[in-house]
């Protein structure tokens, strides 16, 4: 599903050159899920910023469903993230204007998903069926959280990058959150990456991805027995 191979990227600066990533390679099986770790600073996001062809890498090269997209058009990139990408924020960026139950289909509207049937059932697993008509501001942050995943997953993506999602929740709740949001990708088959800063919340993916010092570094997890990289 995600392929990196020997992505690097760095930024020129006042005082010279500013290496970020360094060859970084590693691969995402289609339905699972990945959580990549590091501390401030370590390249997390630029990484993320890469693969939803936010910012372009130096060198290397980038497969999303076995194609390339290191050379990509702004035009390629606009459709995939219509179609085959989702982005999940700590900030939720709900649109305050919109009804919860509009916010969840927005996405699965532009991308020519609207599937009814598969959004009922997120909302259902989500625990919004009461909340439709209200608009966001009226919720909790763990609410609209909820109400951002299933917008992101309304039209089934085939890959979800999540950015600290649970990182402006309590821990309760945070642990809540994490728990529906596995279990909704899992049922939209689709493959997650998610950064976090959290081991806790680290613990509930397949695998852990490490940056430090611009290099990757790629951990299983004892979650499912024989897993192995």
């Amino acid at each position: 599903m995600l392929e990196l191979r020997q992505l690097s990227k760095g930024y020129q600066q006042p005082d010279g050159y500013l290496s970020v990533l360094n060859n970084v390679s590693g691969e995402l099986a289609s339905g699972k899920s990945v959580a990549l770790l590091g501390e401030s600073g370590s390249g997390k996001s630029t990484l993320l910023h890469l693969i939803a062809g936010l910012d372009q890498p130096d060198s290397g090269e980038l497969l999303i469903n076995q194609q390339s997209m290191s050379q990509a058009t702004r035009k390629q990139w606009d459709t995939l993230r219509r179609t085959q990408l989702s982005l999940v924020f700590q900030d939720f960026h709900l649109i305050p204007t919109l009804t919860v139950a509009d916010n969840i289909r927005l996405q699965a509207r532009l991308a020519g998903r609207l599937d009814e049937a598969f959004i009922a059932q997120l909302i259902e697993r989500l625990g919004l069926g009461d909340k439709l008509k209200q608009l966001p501001d009226a919720l909790s942050g763990g609410q609209q959280q909820r109400v951002a995943i299933a917008r992101a997953l309304a039209h089934r993506p085939a890959l979800v990058l999540a950015d600290e999602p649970t990182g402006n929740l309590d821990e309760q709740t945070a642990k809540q959150v994490m728990t529906l949001f596995l279990d909704c990708v899992k049922s939209a088959n689709s493959s997650l990456l998610m950064v976090t800063h959290s081991p806790t919340m680290a613990q509930y993916l397949d695998q852990q991805w490490h940056l430090a010092n611009g290099c990757l570094a790629i951990a299983g997890t004892d979650r499912e027995a024989d897993r192995h990289v």
